[in-house]
């Protein structure tokens, strides 16, 4: 690649500044799905074109309105853009402003509902803001500043304990019956998320099962408190490549590590655990030690699913 003023080339520091993908995400899209194909230095640094880049926003704005990364990499810019010119109204607006007005909105009007316990309200603009934004972009631009919001007004005393069940049984409704329509391929890997014994915070799970279904697998919730027998049970017979669990709280409770344990011996290498949750961070050693895969972002869990998927295109036609 000449390096050249009318031909401007770009470092990795300033491409993820611009387009606000993270260094472990870009490399993932790279290799799997060869979705850009920058030059080298003569110290073999990768550079970026201005066209690269363009592409890359493209692409980043294609996965925040639902549709995988395994797809649109195989498409033109056309057709790309073709695909979100069908999007709802947002398609024009950029994911920047998506995040920032519409889930704000949404998020701003469903508080004032729960401060009034109106949950009809609160149920109806999280299915609006679903619908409208996909499963993907609905977990991470609305949901979890949401439950964020919830957990720190909850701390201030701005909010009571049954509001805050309101809420979460509320976005568990609407989050399971997003992953009830989400159409997948018949032949689409299975992803299985739960949450394991004494734990009963499910909307990591939930989100968990969210962005694989934006990745195109066919995500199943299994629901809280499921001994690690029951899951090792369901991934069996539901063939599932990837199971997800969360572990929130109490993040030192005796049967985290047995289930832990549990999960490793039952599902071995040939099924992959990914571990979540804050309590996961607390575990890490012994997640090490059992070869469980500990996610701290869905960056992270998006490029694990993509090296799981051994390249099996998501949703492709």
């Amino acid at each position: 690649m000449t390096l050249s003023l009318d031909n401007p080339v770009y470092p990795v520091r300033i491409v993820l500044r611009r387009t606000g993908l993270t260094a472990e995400l870009l490399r993932a899209w790279e290799r799997r799905y060869a979705v850009v194909h920058p030059g080298r230095t003569q110290g073999g640094q990768r550079l970026y074109s201005e066209a690269d880049v363009d592409r890359l926003l493209l692409l980043k704005r294609a996965t925040v309105y639902g549709h995988s990364i395994g797809r649109v990499a195989q498409l033109t810019n056309e057709e790309v853009a073709g695909l979100l010119e069908t999007a709802p109204q947002f398609a024009v607006t950029k994911p920047t402003d998506v995040a920032s007005d519409y889930s704000a909105s949404i998020r701003q009007r469903g508080l004032e509902a729960l401060g009034w316990m109106d949950g009809g309200t609160l149920d109806a603009l999280l299915r609006q803001a679903a619908v409208r934004l996909g499963p993907v972009a609905f977990a991470e631009q609305l949901v979890v500043p949401l439950v964020r919001e919830i957990g720190d007004l909850w701390h201030q005393g701005k909010l009571r304990i049954v509001q805050e069940h309101l809420a979460t049984a509320t976005i568990r409704h609407v989050m399971s019956n997003l992953l009830a329509f989400t159409v997948t391929a018949p032949t689409a890997p299975v992803f299985i998320a739960a949450t394991t014994s004494g734990q009963h915070h499910e909307i990591g799970a939930l989100l968990a099962a969210a962005i694989a279904a934006g990745e195109g697998w066919r995500a199943i919730y299994l629901g809280t408190d499921l001994p690690a027998e029951e899951i090792a049970i369901a991934a069996d017979r539901l063939r599932a490549r990837a199971v997800g669990i969360s572990i929130v709280y109490p993040s030192e409770s005796p049967a985290i590590e047995l289930d832990l344990r549990t999960l490793s011996q039952a599902l071995g290498t040939r099924t992959p655990v990914f571990v979540g949750g804050e309590a996961a961070r607390l575990h890490r050693t012994l997640l090490d030690q059992l070869h469980l895969r500990p996610i701290d972002s869905f960056d992270a869990l998006r490029v694990e699913l993509s090296r799981v998927s051994g390249g099996w295109p998501p949703n492709a036609g």
